[in-house]
């Protein structure tokens, strides 16, 4: 395999980060999802909220129908995941068409979940797919920095995406320790200080989130 280019790097880098993004938002939406049909027809509200999304729909009925599936919403899911399949594309030559058949598989899903009356059962199929995706880069791509940048995308993401949801501070802790390999691994250059200080930040007894999410994102701002 020939020397991964800064530009390359950038495209594995986002792939990573988008197709983590769709994964999470995915079983985000679910829980929405099932607060807004039990009880709270507005909840969705707070998933553009935590995310920092414009609510551009106005009504549950209107998220239910763009939220997942507009591909002419940037902050849609969809979206997500054609940005991905655009970045899988141009990265073909170094992931392996089988590993991108999977990104492909996740937006068949999605389509067809968008045309199901049954269009649970078809999203979760896209969460199976994306999981299948990193098993296969797992097993059939042999270049380590091309595996290691991609995860460090995925670690970047979700860590931003527990912030926002306001994970457990524990669960944080165990994806920045992961984090923390990969760019070990991919020697990508960071901001130490933000590092230094996001870290402290997790061992403080009152931990901010929204804080924290505003520092973590300066961390390759260097």
């Amino acid at each position: 395999m020939d020397i991964i280019t800064i530009e390359k790097m950038d495209h594995l880098f986002w792939l990573g980060r988008y197709i983590e993004r769709v994964s999470t938002t995915l079983k985000a939406y679910f829980g929405v999802y099932d607060k807004m049909i039990d009880k709270d027809r507005d909840y969705y509200k707070n998933i553009c909220a935590d995310i920092g999304i414009p609510d551009v729909y106005g009504s549950k009925e209107e998220f239910i129908k763009r939220y997942p599936y507009d591909a002419n919403d940037p902050n849609s899911i969809t979206s997500s995941l054609n940005r991905a399949y655009d970045n899988a594309i141009v990265m073909r030559d170094y992931i392996g068409t089988e590993t991108m058949s999977y990104v492909q598989l996740a937006m068949d899903d999605m389509a067809k979940a968008s045309r199901s009356d049954y269009d649970y059962a078809d999203m979760q199929l896209a969460v199976d797919h994306i999981f299948s995706f990193w098993g296969c880069v797992d097993d059939m791509i042999d270049d380590e920095p091309v595996k290691a940048i991609m995860r460090l995308g995925k670690r970047y993401e979700r860590i931003d995406l527990y912030l926002a949801f306001k994970h457990p501070v524990s669960d944080i802790q165990r994806e920045f320790d992961r984090f923390q390999q990969r760019l070990i691994q991919t020697g990508k250059t960071y901001d130490v200080p933000t590092f230094d200080t996001f870290e402290r930040m997790l061992n403080e007894r009152d931990f901010g989130y929204k804080r924290a999410r505003a520092l973590f994102a300066n961390m390759f701002n260097v």
